[in-house]
């Protein structure tokens, strides 16, 4: 098994807990423990999605190292749509870790269970195409 296509099927794994995570904190956004877990399988996901491009522009002859170089990458070579949801899922990525203001976790909670599900959403299908 290559390594991008263990990457993926890691990816297919964390993706569908995430999914399960949104739909709990849609049903109780009130609820901490759903909060948390929203933002703990966001963080997991989005790690793995950037590694998963990576390793598709590695097998392009592109070599990236940091999130925000795979993402300008993966935009140029067109793979992804829309490189400023990306690049702003990588801010609250690195945000979601440190943010204490009640009101800033909550507008990326929302993002997080709306814009970001839905693009990661089209990027989970599109790694289908990535397979080897």
């Amino acid at each position: 098994m290559s390594r991008l296509t263990e990457r993926i099927e890691n990816f297919d794994k964390a993706f569908l807990l995430y999914q399960s995570m949104c739909k709990n904190y849609l049903n109780d956004k009130k609820n901490d423990s759903n909060r948390l877990a929203l933002v703990q399988s966001f963080e997991i996901v989005f790690e793995l999605s950037w590694k998963v491009l990576k390793d598709y522009l590695y097998l392009k002859d592109v070599e990236v190292l940091t999130p925000r170089d795979t993402i300008k990458a993966a935009f140029s070579a067109n793979i992804i749509s829309d490189g400023q949801v990306w690049i702003d899922m990588a801010k609250d990525r690195n945000a979601t870790s440190h943010e204490y203001n009640t009101e800033k976790v909550n507008i990326m909670l929302e993002r997080i269970s709306s814009v970001y599900y839905d693009e990661l959403s089209k990027f989970q299908k599109l790694t289908e195409e990535f397979y080897e």
